[in-house]
């Protein structure tokens, strides 16, 4: 039975589409099937609105709205050249909100960074908002996860009041409480999909499926993914992009998904496809100035180095620390510029020790200390070995003095 929501979604959008609502639920039903999605899960109406979109699309070209697959999943074959640690995406939201309602909480209410609740005697709460600027009240039993209690004694919702996104697509989260938490990984593949030519795309999977999602770098893979409709990203969906993961190595070569993929030059992939990226060592420093300007998604970089110290004692977020250092630039021993820190995620493993050559990726940062400029570290997303030498340096647990004889 399908809810009344989805209903109406199909009424609205069959007639823009030529079809009759029964025709349209039957489709939808259908879509809903080959994508292992429940009827009236909100995803359904993102895998609907897609296809609608396409249809419209291929009409457009003379073709027929049935032509061509229904699903929105499709395979993947390829490798990682970078994937991030996982990030919590609302904590960046929620501070602003809550840096917004800290500096004029009236400002902060009329702008829908926030909603307000106030408790009855009743124990209810009153939940007061500005939506599409008008001023709105509802009364609920229970407050979301997100909520919070600010220094002069309020209680916060923290709203998402983005209401489109940089690229026109609705937010159907708008004026909606911001999640308390929401992991996000992201990164950088290169492959096929849907059998289409090798090429680079943005690689997008939130919740608990990106947390669990961690295929190695420079290792042939397959999964299952959804491509954006303008073919540049690829996201993970639910679990079953995690659950569809496998090494190509682990294949039987008899299977039919297996490729014989021969020696890859990994080096010459990354100069060929993503040249734009590709920074000196030396320049490392003016590289984080300049693209600054660039999308969030095109700031990372892409440099090379001998390791010249390490330390694998984990960080308080769980970073290793690499010092690289171009031996074929000029040394100035005056400026400890000469070396450059990378911070290493925990997802990635390091089996290579000083001494070796390694090929970074990963976003460049710079922090400011009294008004001065730290060196610019690297924010790694992964690590490519070009020459090995020896092992990392081992952190032994600290050993306590036994007193036992005293």
């Amino acid at each position: 039975m399908l809810s009344e929501k989805m209903q109406n979604e199909l009424e609205k959008s069959a007639q823009y589409l030529s079809m009759t609502v029964e025709e349209a639920t039957a489709k939808y039903t259908e879509i809903c099937s080959e994508n292992n999605v429940e009827l009236n899960d909100d995803l359904g109406i993102g895998l609907w609105r897609n296809f609608a979109a396409q249809a419209k699309r291929r009409e457009k070209q003379g073709e027929t709205a049935s032509s061509g697959s229904n699903s929105l999943v499709k395979k993947c074959f390829g490798f990682f050249i970078a994937l991030e640690a996982p990030r919590d995406m609302m904590s960046w939201n929620r501070n602003r909100a809550k840096e917004e309602y800290n500096r004029d909480s009236d400002n902060a209410l009329n702008e829908g960074h926030v909603a307000i609740a106030t408790q009855n005697a009743l124990g209810k709460w009153m939940i007061s908002r500005y939506h599409n600027g008008e001023y709105q009240e509802r009364m609920v039993s229970d407050l979301p996860t997100g909520a919070e209690e600010m220094p002069d004694g309020v209680m916060v919702i923290p709203l998402d009041n983005t209401k489109a996104y940089m690229n026109g697509g609705e937010n159907r989260n708008y004026g909606k409480p911001l999640p308390l938490e929401q992991m996000r990984r992201s990164g950088v593949f290169y492959g096929s999909v849907d059998g289409a030519d090798m090429k680079p795309y943005q690689f997008s999977y939130k919740n608990q499926g990106g947390v669990e999602f961690i295929p190695d770098c420079y290792d042939f893979v397959h999964f299952v993914g959804i491509p954006s409709e303008d073919g540049n990203s690829l996201y993970g969906m639910t679990m079953t992009t995690k659950n569809s993961l496998i090494r190509n190595a682990d294949l039987d070569p008899e299977n039919s998904d297996y490729r014989d993929m021969g020696d890859v030059d990994w080096v010459s992939i990354l100069n060929e496809n993503f040249e734009s990226h590709m920074v000196e060592l030396v320049e490392i420093d003016r590289a984080h100035i300049t693209r600054q300007t660039l999308p969030a998604k095109d700031r990372f970089v892409i440099t090379s180095g001998t390791v010249c110290n390490m330390n694998m004692m984990p960080t308080s977020n769980g970073n290793r620390i690499l010092n690289i250092t171009d031996l074929n630039a000029e040394f100035d021993y005056d400026n400890e510029s000469n070396m450059t820190t990378c911070w290493i995620p925990e997802h990635l493993n390091i089996d290579f020790g000083i001494g070796s050559t390694i090929v970074v990726i990963g976003r460049t940062s710079q922090r400011l200390v009294d008004g001065v400029a730290d060196p610019v570290t690297i924010n790694v997303s992964s690590v490519l070995v070009t020459e090995k030498r020896g092992s990392p340096v081992e952190v032994d647990a600290p050993v306590e003095e036994s007193f036992d004889w005293f």
